[in-house]
């Protein structure tokens, strides 16, 4: 059995806690544990993929505004698969350099694998019993599917599966008033998509000001 002064299950924020613990013990070993790409839900498939979706869209808002200023200009084409392409190149180029990152580290053995407890401060990870007296469980979360009558056979798409999408769609139903379904809704509407955003409450973001 491994033991370490440290076992982590995600590569999401917990890293900044990782880099400051083994900061202050120079000769701590660490275990770190996903089975997912590394990066964490923020980098895979959450806030900065949706910034790098949302930036050319905030430039087409600045192109249909220049004509207040005397500027006209004329869109030819909206690339939708080269915007999508662009944001995973990017999110690509970064999860490899915290792969590399964590299997180059001494102090860190990086399990790209599933974790489970068989015992008190104990795990099992691709077989191997591992140990530590500080764990810390750090795996993120998921998007929530409502219990809608047909959802399931209609099909749908969540915040995660929509960046894999190779084409723009036609039509949206966004299903949740919140941030990042008024975000994607206004994404897609930009682009060209007619989005209709659904929501049980009295309005949209009822958690923002």
């Amino acid at each position: 059995m491994k033991e370490y002064d440290l076992i982590a299950i995600g590569t999401g924020s917990v890293m900044n806690i990782l880099n400051g613990y083994i900061a202050r013990n120079a000769d701590a070993r660490v275990a770190v544990i996903d089975k997912d790409k590394p990066g964490g839900i923020c980098l895979t498939k959450g806030c900065i993929p949706s910034k790098i979706l949302f930036y050319p869209v905030e430039l087409l808002s600045d192109i249909w505004k220049a004509k207040e200023f005397g500027i006209d200009l004329n869109i030819k084409n909206i690339n939708f698969q080269k915007i999508m392409n662009r944001m995973r190149t990017i999110i690509r180029k970064d999860i490899g350099k915290i792969e590399g990152g964590l299997k180059s580290h001494p102090n860190i053995d990086y399990y790209r694998a599933e974790a489970r407890f068989i015992a008190p401060y104990t795990l099992v990870v691709n077989g191997e019993e591992i140990k530590a007296e500080k764990i810390f469980i750090c795996s993120g979360s998921r998007p929530l599917i409502p219990k809608i009558k047909g959802l399931e056979k209609t099909g749908y798409f969540t915040s995660d599966t929509l960046l894999q999408l190779k084409n723009l769609p036609e039509s949206l139903a966004v299903i949740g008033g919140g941030y990042i379904a008024v975000e994607y809704g206004n994404f897609f509407a930009k682009l060209g998509s007619k989005v209709k955003v659904i929501e049980m409450l009295p309005r949209i973001l009822a958690n923002e000001e």
